[in-house]
Order: structure tokens, then C-alpha cells, then sequence
């Protein structure tokens, strides 16, 4: 047995010298061809550089590095030779000189960094002989690329040096003896020795060399020693260790160093960089380049971690570390991006997870997190009406009212749970987390309990809301008020028992619809109220079906302009192939509006304020407003109402002497009557009503004495008319008379 395997060996030593000896002779018959060709000596150069590289590639493909990396240093060793005696024949001026002998020292570089610790010593002289007379040869000819290969053959071995084993041993040699070993060997085969070891696996050598080389003034732009120490350092250091050492490194400079590691197909160190950085800045909660560390980090998985379920999991751990609520929606963003509808429960998770988070900025992340479930889960109606009551209650305004009154007014959905889109389990679990944000739990109630709720959160606003109801409810036309009259006859069959209560239901009526005909005379004649000014302001015409609608109720008209799966808006008739595209689209067209049109009627208001304290104002009574019309209609019209409530109104305006004897008002401090009206404020008339009934008041003597008005506001009690009562914030004066 150990005969036949020297006879094996003896057979692939000559077989080896006789290949060798075969490429020295083909080398040089390239290098006579060289000398006696016809052609220019560029072309000859060109010529000779092209026959040269396809002659070593022939010859070194014999053998694989991995296996026989001995004979490679032979071949490569007689390449390097013949290449420079050829020398003072190759033209300058041909580009493909430089570069193969650029090529093959590069080729020669990262064989002998390949080789075994021990390398036969004949072997090795042979080498740094030829290595020697090649470098010779070339810088005559002014040729100085060969300085790199000779640096490494003035030692004994390729990882002898006494300099470099030093700071593998962590040594730490003098400063100056590192910086002139580095300076010998340069930048481009130090990196290549640091690529080497961590090919080789050899972790702690590469950081230590990386970063000597990373510390080197004369290296300050060369290389990429930087971004070799943190990979190394990301695959052997602890946690702690290393968030200090990174935070040290800008995140705009860790974002370069990724790209570079991409770039060279190091996708498993780009990552593991990546994956560094993103956890410093979940950690530390800092949003500077958290997006682009997010989407890099979840590319570089989806191509290293071809398993959906290993991706998503990387996702669960990266949402554990995150302390700020964007941070998991960057991950939501990338888990619907990469895994689209396979990533949804991930994705609901994640939201879960981010309401349950504090936030100095709670109301907008948590709006910005309902939205994100709204896009997630568009069908599914519990979850949205849901989300659209918890935007209401962090902010309570008109529209967020209305978008809730839209939802709640939908039917009910019936979900069968193979149906869900996310595991009911999961589901729940987000309801159940959306009622711990609610002031109450309104799962058993019905629209007009909620609708009550929500409006006593509004402040001000909720009157905006009760007086649009108010307006939509008495604006049906007068058909229909004949149509119930008619139903009303029917209710009783036996007229005998309830004909007094057909007489008083039937009078009822008749006065609804008399208070009716009031307010819209009233406003021909230029009466305004509050309720009409809010009507004027949230308004809404349907181009498509000619009618009216108050504010967000043409939102869900919308919905009814359908045909074939095409849905229009009805304000500016644009089409849609989607409804989820679609309600936005007209609510966007309401709050626009409705925003502009508040803006315009403000800014008319004060102009006319203006106006008005101008225009034939006496001097002693600045911002008043003259009112020619007699005010004794209006009080007529007060005291022909007297069967209606008492309610205390609060006005300023301008009384004649005679209405003022005939109808003396008391003082504000109950001190008799008051005989003349002292009005000091610049504002326009702008009455209010008080805030509690009027019976309370002229019956509690206490209160009465104790209520205060500002300056030039009037204290009057008076049976007010119908339309008086619709509204809280209604404006006793006639609009038509009132000079600007």
C-alpha cells in the first residue's frame, strides 16, 4: 500500500514537472512571436497580452487551489518571470499591460495567502528569487507593480512577519514599528489578508488587524478597515460591547459601509452590520435613519432567510426591542411589503404591541396606529368602527363625529371565522385592547346611547352637530308632513276612545308645521340663526342625483352612485373602482368645504364688524350697531308665544326711549329698572343664551343677584318664539335691517 501511493506521488511530480516545463517553452515562444512581430508594438502588445492570459489559464486550470495549491505557485512563479523579461518589448502605450500583470499579482497574492503554514523551503526560494529578478527587471522599465508581491517575499512565510504576529497576539508593538508595517504592505494586500481570515473563520485576528489598519493616518480614505472591524466585531463581541463601540460610528457612515458590503457580495456581513445598527437605534429609540436601516435590514433577510416564517419571526424580535411606536410601524411596512397578505397577523401583532405603548406624542400615534389597522384590515366593520371611535375620542371633533355616525349606521357584518383575514383569537384580543383606551364600554349599545356619549365629549362643537340634526330633520318637505298627518288618523281605529287625543295630536301638527312656515319667512325677511349658519357652512350637493346633505351624510349617499363596480363621487363626479377608495375621496371634499366656508364667513363677520363701527357710530359708543327696525315686532312676536317656555336671553342692541318706558329691565344688580343701555364692547351683536333655563333663574332670587353680564349686555326675560327654542345659539335680530 505505501509503495503504490509513492509510486502515485512519483507520477504527480513528473507529471506536474512536465507541465511545467511545457508552459516555460510555450512562454517563451509568445515572448519570440513578441519580438519578430510585423505589426505596430502596440498591436504586438496587445497580441502577446491576450495569448498570455489564455496560455495560464489553460496550465493553472490543471489544479484547484483548495487541493493543490503547490503546483499553482510553480505556474504562477514562471508566469511572473517570463512576463518580465518580456518587458522592454510591450508597449507603454497598451492598456493591457498594466492591467494582466495587475491581474496576475493579484491572482499570485491571494494563492500565497492561501497556502499552508508550512511550505516546502525550496518552494519558497524559488519563489523570492524569481520574485526578485521579476521586480528588477520591471522597474527598469519603470514598472512598479510588482511592489505588493515583493513585499510579501522578504519573509520566510506569508504570515511570518514579527510585526504581524504581534498584533495576533495582541502584543500591542509599538506604534511606530505597526505604522511602517503597515505602510510596507499597503492597504489593498492588508485588506486582502483580512478578507482571508474571515474566509477562513478567524474572526478575532481579522478585527485586530482591521482595526490597526483603521487607526493608521497614513490609511484615511483607503479601504474599508472600518466596516471589516464592526463585522468582525458583530460576529464575536457581545451585545453590550458592542452598541458602545458602534455608537461611535454615524449611522449615514454605517449606511455607506452597507452598501459597500452589498456591492462586494458580502450579503451575510452587510446584514449582520445592518442588524447592529437597527438595534442601537430601537434601543436607544432614535428615529435618525431608522427607515433606511429597516428596509435595507429586510431585504438582506429576504434573500439570506428564504423562509417566510423565519423572516416573520426576525420581525417579532426586532418589534421586542423597539421603544418608540414608529419603529414598529417601519416594521409593518416592511412585513406588507415582503410578505404581503401572509404577513397580516404579524402585522396586527405589531399594532396591538403599539397601543399598548406610551408616547409623549400619544394622540397622534395612536391616530396614525388606527389608520394603519384601517388600511389592514379595510372589510372587516367592528374593527373599523372601532378605530374611528377611538380617533374621535383622542381628538372630538365634527368630522371625527361623523365618520363614527357613518360606521355605526352601517349594518352589522356576519363574519364566519375560516372567513377572517387574521385568527378571531387575535382579533379579539385588538378589540379588547382599543376598549382599555375608551372612557366606556359601548359593545351593548345602540347608536343614540353612543351618539349621546360622544356628544357630551364635544365641548361647543356638539352644538354644530345638534343643530344640523335639527335642521335635516325639520327641512322635509311638506308632502311627507301630510303623509304622517294621514298615518296619524290611522294610528286609532276607535274613534270614540282617543277622539280627544286625534284633536290634540292633529294640533300638534298643525303647529309644527306653522312654526315651520315661521322660520322660513323669518329668513326671507333676513333672519339668520346659528343652526342656519351651519347649514350654510356644512352643506352638500349631489351633482349626480340633484339633492342636498348635511355634512358627512353624503359620505354614505355616496356609496349608493354605483354601477358595474364603478362608484362616483357625488361632488366632483370622479370614478372609482373601489369604495375603500372612494369614502376618503368624498370626505376629503366635505372637510375642505366645509373648512373653507367657516374661513369665509368669519373673515366676513369681522369686515362687517368693522364696517359697522364706522358707519354713522356715535362717538361716545364705539363698535355699535344701529338696528332701524322697531324692536316692538319682535317683542310682539315674543308675547303672542306666551304658551312657550321662559328662556333667559342675553343680547346687546339699541332700544328706543319709548320701548324702554313701556318695558322697563332690570339692572343687573336687581336695583330697579334700568333706563338706558351702555354698550362699551367693539364686538358685533352676538347674543347667547344662558347656560341655565330661564325659570331657574327669575325663580332664585340668590342666583338672580348673584349673576353677572359684561358690560353692555342685557339681562330679558321673554316667552320666546318656536324658533327661538330650536337652538341654543340662536340670533335675535333681523339681518335685512342691520347697516355695515
Amino acid at each position: 500500500m505505501a509503495d503504490e501511493e509513492a509510486e502515485q506521488d512519483r507520477c504527480a511530480q513528473s507529471a506536474t514537472s512536465a507541465a511545467i516545463v511545457a508552459l516555460r517553452e510555450r512562454l517563451q515562444e509568445l515572448a519570440t512571436a513578441l519580438k519578430d512581430s510585423p505589426d505596430t508594438s502596440e498591436q504586438s502588445a496587445s497580441q502577446y497580452c491576450q495569448d498570455f492570459c489564455q496560455t495560464l489559464v489553460e496550465y493553472a486550470g490543471r489544479w484547484r487551489i483548495e487541493q493543490e495549491p503547490l503546483p499553482l505557485v510553480e505556474v504562477y512563479t514562471v508566469a511572473l518571470l517570463s512576463y518580465a523579461r518580456a518587458a522592454p518589448s510591450l508597449s507603454p502605450q497598451c492598456e493591457n499591460v498594466s492591467l494582466v500583470l495587475e491581474r496576475l499579482t493579484l491572482s499570485c497574492v491571494e494563492l500565497l495567502l492561501s497556502l499552508p503554514e508550512q511550505v516546502p523551503v525550496a518552494l519558497w526560494e524559488e519563489f523570492q528569487s524569481s520574485v526578485q529578478v521579476a521586480h528588477g527587471l520591471l522597474q527598469e522599465n519603470g514598472i512598479s507593480q510588482l511592489k505588493m508581491l515583493y513585499a510579501v517575499a522578504q519573509e520566510k512565510g506569508v504570515w511570518s512577519h514579527a510585526t504581524l504576529r504581534g498584533i495576533f497576539s495582541k502584543e500591542t508593538p509599538e506604534t511606530e514599528t505597526v505604522n511602517e508595517f503597515l505602510a510596507l504592505e499597503g492597504p489593498v494586500l492588508l485588506e486582502m489578508r483580512a478578507k482571508h481570515l474571515i474566509k477562513e473563520n478567524q474572526l478575532e485576528k481579522a478585527a485586530l488587524l482591521a482595526k490597526a489598519c483603521s487607526e493608521y493616518p497614513g490609511f484615511e480614505g483607503k479601504g474599508h478597515f472600518k466596516q471589516t472591524y464592526l463585522v468582525c466585531l458583530c460576529a464575536t463581541l457581545a451585545q453590550e460591547p458592542l452598541m458602545q463601540e458602534i455608537s461611535k460610528v454615524d449611522c449615514r457612515d454605517a449606511l455607506e459601509m452597507i452598501c459597500n458590503l452589498e456591492s462586494d457580495e458580502d450579503e451575510k456581513g452587510a446584514l449582520c452590520l445592518c442588524s447592529a445598527f437597527l438595534k442601537r437605534q430601537l434601543l436607544q429609540g432614535d428615529m435618525y435613519c431608522a427607515w433606511e436601516l429597516t428596509l435595507f435590514w429586510s431585504k438582506l433577510l429576504k434573500r439570506l432567510e428564504p423562509s417566510v416564517q423565519a423572516f416573520l419571526d426576525r420581525c417579532r424580535q426586532m418589534s421586542l426591542l423597539s421603544k418608540t411606536v414608529y419603529h414598529i410601524l417601519f416594521l409593518i411596512k416592511v412585513i406588507q411589503s415582503e410578505m404581503e397578505e401572509v404577513g397580516l397577523p404579524v402585522c396586527i401583532e405589531l399594532c396591538i404591541r403599539a397601543l399598548q405603548m406610551e408616547s409623549d406624542d400619544s394622540a397622534n400615534t395612536k391616530a396614525t396606529i388606527c389608520k394603519t389597522i384601517l388600511c389592514l384590515l379595510p372589510s372587516d366593520l367592528e374593527v373599523k368602527r372601532a378605530c374611528q371611535l377611538t380617533e374621535f375620542l383622542l381628538e372630538p371633533t365634527v368630522d371625527s363625529y361623523y365618520a363614527v355616525e357613518t360606521l355605526y349606521n352601517e349594518p352589522d357584518q356576519k363574519f364566519e371565522e375560516e372567513s377572517l383575514p387574521v385568527p378571531n383569537s387575535l382579533r379579539c384580543e385588538l378589540l379588547l385592547v382599543f376598549k382599555t383606551q375608551w372612557p366606556f364600554d359601548p359593545e351593548f349599545w345602540d347608536w343614540k346611547t353612543l351618539k349621546r356619549h360622544c356628544l357630551a365629549l364635544m365641548g361647543e362643537e356638539a352644538s354644530i352637530v345638534s343643530s344640523i340634526d335639527e335642521l335635516n330633520d325639520s327641512e322635509n318637505p311638506e308632502g311627507a308632513e301630510d303623509e304622517e298627518l294621514i298615518k296619524g288618523h290611522e294610528v286609532y281605529k276607535d274613534q270614540a276612545e282617543s277622539f280627544w287625543d286625534t284633536t290634540n295630536e292633529l294640533n300638534e301638527m298643525e303647529d309644527e308645521k306653522k312654526k315651520k312656515r315661521e322660520i322660513k319667512k323669518l329668513r326671507e325677511k333676513g333672519f339668520i340663526s346659528a343652526r342656519f349658519r351651519n347649514w350654510q357652512a356644512y352643506m352638500q350637493y349631489c351633482v349626480l342625483c340633484d339633492k342636498e346633505f348635511l355634512g358627512h351624510r353624503i359620505v354614505r349617499h355616496a356609496q349608493t352612485h354605483v354601477k358595474d363596480g364603478i362608484y362616483s363621487c357625488p361632488i366632483c363626479a370622479e370614478t372609482f373602482d373601489m369604495k375603500d377608495v372612494l369614502v376618503p375621496h368624498v370626505a376629503s371634499h366635505v372637510k375642505q368645504s366645509c373648512k373653507e366656508r367657516l374661513a369665509a364667513m368669519k373673515t366676513r363677520d369681522i369686515e362687517q364688524s368693522a364696517s359697522s363701527s364706522a358707519d354713522d357710530t356715535p362717538s361716545h359708543l364705539p363698535g355699535h350697531v344701529k338696528v332701524k327696525h322697531s324692536v316692538e315686532s319682535m317683542l310682539n312676536l315674543a308675547l303672542g308665544h306666551a304658551q312657550e317656555s321662559e328662556h333667559n336671553i342675553a343680547f346687546k342692541t339699541e332700544l328706543p326711549d319709548d320701548v324702554q318706558q313701556a318695558f322697563p329691565l332690570p339692572c343687573p344688580d336687581g336695583s330697579g329698572s334700568q333706563s338706558s343701555v351702555n354698550t362699551h364692547s367693539s364686538d358685533p351683536i352676538q347674543p347667547e343664551l344662558g347656560n341655565s333655563s330661564a325659570s331657574s333663574i327669575l325663580h332664585d332670587p340668590t342666583r338672580e343677584q348673584s349673576r353677572s353680564f359684561p358690560a353692555g349686555w342685557l339681562p330679558f326675560s321673554c316667552d320666546a318664539p318656536a324658533f327661538a327654542r330650536s337652538s341654543p345659539s340662536i340670533i335675535l335680530f333681523p339681518y335685512e335691517h342691520v347697516h355695515y
